[in-house]
């Protein structure tokens, strides 16, 4: 899946964006808006949520630490399937797991933070300009009916798209 995002000046945009998009067939749980408006919001029947706060979209650096996770436990199982280093239990194979996980986490930690930062900033400047930030999530088969049909809203503008694993998942 590929996850679009797009600002628009207004609500009313978004709620005619969001119809139309909901025609297409994409739902409320693909379909997200954040503004500074909730009364905004619950008055256009929006999924979304007034406040970047209140939202689930800093998950990347959770996201990598269940990645550091899956990486030991490969690592772990790896060693004691394939390798006899568990059989003479000395400390350095143990040292040698801890100083590797250690810096994949490391690592996965520093990149997953950067990505949140980064969504963070984009979506606070432009929150805080008074716009509408929308957020489509897609399979790729249907990104060009999207984003066709966004073309065809003048005030909405595209910001950015990734895939929907790497980058902020709202709730």
């Amino acid at each position: 899946m590929k996850r679009l995002f797009y600002i628009t000046n207004d609500l009313d945009d978004a709620e005619l964006i969001s119809d139309e998009v909901h025609k297409n067939g994409i739902d409320d749980h693909h379909f997200y808006v954040l503004s500074r408006d909730n009364e905004g919001i619950n008055t256009h029947h929006l999924h979304g949520s007034p406040q970047l706060e209140k939202t689930n979209l800093i998950s990347a650096s959770r996201r990598a630490n269940l990645i550091a996770a899956l990486i030991l436990i490969i690592i772990i199982s790896s060693l004691v399937l394939f390798t006899d280093v568990f059989e003479n239990l000395t400390h350095i194979p143990i040292l040698i797991i801890i100083l590797v996980v250690s810096c994949s986490l490391l690592l996965l930690k520093m990149t997953g933070g950067s990505f949140d930062d980064y969504f963070t900033s984009l979506f606070n400047q432009h929150l805080d300009a008074g716009e509408v930030v929308i957020i489509i999530d897609v399979c790729k088969s249907q990104v060009s009916k999207v984003e066709k049909i966004l073309d065809d809203h003048p005030k909405a503008k595209f910001i950015a798209d990734s895939s929907n694993l790497s980058s902020p998942m709202p709730d």
